[in-house]
């Protein structure tokens, strides 16, 4: 197991213990360099994102509350963004433009907080939108890593 890199891919994460059990949790982790590690964390982002933009559509239909429905109709544009990103982040890292991942991990992050600040805490959306925020997070850090060299 690559520990020690990925503890220092996670070591500027605001919740390295969640950064490095993400990682960890797929199988190509043992074997894994800095890039796979990266495409790891876009890989996890996309799915996360994807979950939650499904889970936001149900919600903004089935809801009866104006307010709350409203949010999770404000939200949908804003996965539907980070899973945009996610794809963009593949394009840059095959293409070696580590800068963009920076940008568009702060991007993915901005996306999480603009839908959370939408609901009153605790929401069914809080835990979903800060492991959007820690995913994209990992994307920038990762990107970081590798310009860095």
């Amino acid at each position: 197991m690559n520990d020690a890199l990925v503890e220092k891919l996670c070591a500027k994460s605001t919740d390295p213990s969640f950064c490095a059990n993400a990682l960890k949790s797929d199988p190509r982790s043992a074997i894994a360099d800095i890039t796979t590690f990266e495409q790891i964390a876009i890989n996890l982002t996309k799915a996360n994102a994807t979950d939650t933009w499904n889970f936001v559509n149900l919600n903004a239909g089935q809801n009866n509350d104006p307010k709350i429905k409203a949010a999770y109709q404000r939200c949908s544009p804003l996965y539907e963004d980070i899973i945009a990103a996610t794809d963009d982040a593949t394009t840059s890292l095959e293409a070696l433009d580590y800068r963009d991942l920076d940008t568009e991990g702060e991007s993915i992050m901005d996306s999480a907080d603009e839908c959370d600040q939408l609901f009153t805490k605790p929401s069914q959306m809080s835990d979903r939108n800060r492991f959007a925020r820690l995913l994209g997070e990992m994307i920038a850090l990762i990107g970081d890593v590798l310009i860095s060299g």
